[in-house]
């Protein structure tokens, strides 16, 4: 089989004509710059009261749309600073809980009978006796409705016990 050869036309480089050239068929004219002096500083812009009043309305939108979404967002982030105080709260509520229980525990051991038996002891302090020993409540034979004047009884504490029994 034999192949066909073909060839390719060459691509024309182009080159860039200057500016300055004119295009082909085409004459130049020579370019003249003049300055002009024009004051337009008394001339007024007329005020078109429709555009005037659609432009104030779009403001009043944009400033509409910004404090929906700002009090959107404030509203947002004011959750997120509860829902962290709420937290720190519930921890702050745990180590209380934690302490009130470590102290009832402590409260408890203080409290105890034995201990304090056993406190009394080692300080020098003994059983009161029987003499010693004040009931106070209500006598059976006065009436609860009357008032109860101050009475003196006898034997009432170890003064006068130590003088009734060393006579």
């Amino acid at each position: 089989m034999a192949s066909l050869a073909t060839t390719f036309p060459r691509s024309r480089v182009k080159t860039k004509r200057p500016r300055s050239q004119p295009v082909s068929g085409r004459t130049s004219l020579p370019v003249f710059y003049t300055v002009k002096c024009i004051d337009n500083s008394r001339l007024r812009r007329e005020v078109n009261p429709e555009q005037r009043r659609e432009c104030f309305a779009l403001l009043g939108l944009g400033v509409l749309i910004f404090g929906f979404v700002f009090l959107f967002a404030w509203q947002h982030f004011q959750c997120v600073r509860y829902g962290y105080q709420i937290e720190q709260l519930k921890l702050q509520q745990a180590t209380l809980e934690e302490w009130n229980h470590k102290l009832r525990i402590e409260q408890a051991s203080l409290a105890d009978p034995q201990r304090i038996d056993i406190l009394a002891r080692q300080s020098g302090l003994a059983s009161p006796s029987p003499q010693q020993v004040i009931r106070v409540g209500p006598s059976g034979s006065a009436p609860i409705s009357n008032p109860e004047m101050a009475r003196i009884i006898p034997n009432l504490g170890p003064a006068t016990a130590a003088i009734t029994s060393g006579q």
